[in-house]
């Protein structure tokens, strides 16, 4: 009887696999799936990371240069579920109006993957705009988020309907970045997951 315990363990969890796999959604009958996801995925609560001040990547710039960039060296950042809305929020270590078109990205999982999604949020001149670029099918979708950016001072924030995303996971990434004069792109990342 001894070689048969763990026979039996591995079947019963195979019969459980299959058992869970045949199971989709809640019971409910309501059909309220996001509109990019066609996988019943639980989401989570959302994500925020804590980054230091001066860890700006931008390849061959000068003190004096990356000192000017404050308004995208992250500080904290986060986006996380209230209600029926995904609000996104970085902080930056200085005045945002002092950098040249700016960009600010919360990003989940893998370009191509079907769960996950990019959010740009950008400024052109004194206009800013909202992009969300997802990957239903294995394919690139970008279009215009119809989303308000605000920013006050060092704070850009922006609210996303859920409905329009992915199911949100537990592990997110965000960034901010700008082109110098030079070409040369300035960027500073942050994420839960390790040192930004």
């Amino acid at each position: 009887m001894t070689g048969r315990g763990p026979a039996r363990v591995a079947a019963l969890l195979g019969v459980l696999a299959l058992s869970v796999a045949g199971c989709s959604g809640d019971g409910s009958d309501d059909g309220a799936a996001a509109e990019t996801s066609t996988t019943l995925v639980p989401s989570s609560t959302g994500d925020r990371c804590d980054d230091p001040t001066g860890d700006l990547d931008a390849h061959g710039a000068s003190g004096d240069v990356l000192a000017s960039l404050s308004g995208i060296d992250l500080v904290r950042a986060s986006a996380e579920v209230d209600g029926e809305e995904l609000l996104v929020r970085f902080e930056v270590a200085g005045p945002v109006a002092d950098v040249a078109d700016p960009t600010f990205v919360v990003a989940q999982g893998d370009p191509l993957e079907p769960l996950s999604f990019e959010l740009r949020l950008g400024r052109t001149g004194d206009a800013w705009s909202s992009t969300l670029v997802t990957w239903p099918s294995g394919r690139e979708e970008r279009r215009d988020a119809e989303i308000a950016v605000e920013v006050d001072e060092a704070t850009v924030s922006a609210a996303v309907p859920l409905s329009a995303l992915p199911p949100i996971a537990l592990s997110l990434q965000f960034g901010a970045a700008a082109v110098l004069p030079d070409a040369t792109i300035a960027i500073d990342d942050c994420t839960s997951l390790g040192a930004g």
